[in-house]
């Protein structure tokens, strides 16, 4: 199959292009170059978070990579043939574990095959979502649409250390399934859900940061279900915090985490006031989760729509490189105080 050439400076020009680009290479079984890979950030090049998601998807489908290391401003990648398999990887340090399942957990699954991972890494660290988002937000939208994963972290892994510890396992997906989640059908949504959690901290972080997301929500209008305050087995001190809400017809999460400096307090605000603005949007997906499962509906038999609080360079940028694999189309139209987004697929089929 003829081998297709990405501009990784396109967009938000970030890792994601990346990460889209491969798994869908994978998927598809199409060879594809990415050249000027992150042309405009301060740090041009993969970076080591990047070559480790790139080694992984290789490892998983046998394939061929080429400019793979740290630094490389252009890869090419020869995908495989994935076959049910399982996979333990030490990442290093404080590497995203959820960077490398977003792409992973698809990539297989859409490839029709069954997966077992292991990943030592980092589980909530800064520019990746938290595993708690992953779980409880991400894999529940995606087996919306065929794509089945269950994962538990029996370690965190923060910064700087990491040492994380997550299983995953993936199941076959044979036809991606076309979503709508357009319309709230109730209102209010679903119960809306706090959870926090600290390691190698006093168990009090973890209830000041949920105390305070609780405080922020109420006074926005919204009523907390639950919420709980937990400590963690961890190498680093860290913590996160987490506010969800699903259900048939709404995804929505936001997660923070904690930093040298940052007060648990500022953390479950943090998460509260981005949970807010999505909720009080009307919108049934969040920016971020939009950014994960948006791609994939190309690859589904008929249109999709999400409702998203706004439109993302980064759904923008993994919508045009989905366009560029499957032929699909895309827009976006202002809905009230959210943001609809159409996928039509080019009639693609696994």
């Amino acid at each position: 199959m003829e081998l297709l050439e990405i501009d990784g400076s396109y967009g938000e020009g970030g890792g994601q292009i990346l990460r889209t680009a491969v798994a869908f290479s994978i998927i598809l079984g199409r060879p594809v170059r990415v050249i000027k890979v992150r042309a405009g950030r301060n740090n041009p090049g993969l970076r080591p978070q990047h070559a480790s998601v790139l080694k992984i998807l290789r490892e998983v489908c046998g394939g061929r990579l080429e400019g793979g290391e740290v630094g490389s401003t252009a890869i090419t990648f020869y995908p495989g043939v994935v076959e049910a398999s399982s996979m333990k990887v030490d990442m290093g340090t404080a590497a995203s574990i959820t960077l490398v399942l977003q792409a992973v957990v698809p990539a297989a699954s859409l490839s029709g095959s069954s997966l077992d991972l292991e990943l030592l890494g980092g589980t909530d660290v800064p520019w990746s979502p938290t595993f708690d988002y992953f779980a409880n937000v991400v894999l529940p939208a995606l087996k919306l649409i065929g794509v089945r994963c269950r994962a538990e972290a029996s370690k965190r892994g923060y910064y700087p250390n990491g040492g994380g510890a997550v299983k995953a396992s993936v199941e076959p997906c044979e036809e991606v399934a076309p979503l709508r989640l357009a319309e709230r059908r109730s209102n209010p949504p679903a119960s809306v859900v706090v959870v926090s959690r600290c390691g190698r901290l006093p168990a009090q972080v973890a209830e000041r940061q949920s105390h305070a997301a609780k405080s922020y929500l109420r006074g926005q209008g919204i009523d907390v279900e639950s919420a709980t305050a937990s400590q963690v087995l961890s190498d680093s001190p860290g913590s996160s915090v987490l506010i969800s809400t699903t259900r048939a017809d709404c995804f929505l999460g936001s997660d923070s985490i904690g930093a040298l400096g940052k007060s648990a307090e500022s953390v479950g605000r943090e998460a509260a006031k981005e949970f807010a603005a999505a909720y009080q949007s009307g919108a049934c997906v969040d920016v971020h989760l939009s950014d994960t499962i948006a791609p994939f509906l190309s690859l589904a038999a008929t249109d999709s729509m999400i409702l998203l609080p706004h439109v993302s360079e980064h759904l923008k940028t993994s919508l045009h490189v989905a366009s560029l694999f499957t032929g699909c189309s895309y827009d976006f139209a202002s809905q009230g105080k959210a943001w609809a987004a159409s996928i039509r697929p080019a009639k693609h089929k696994l």
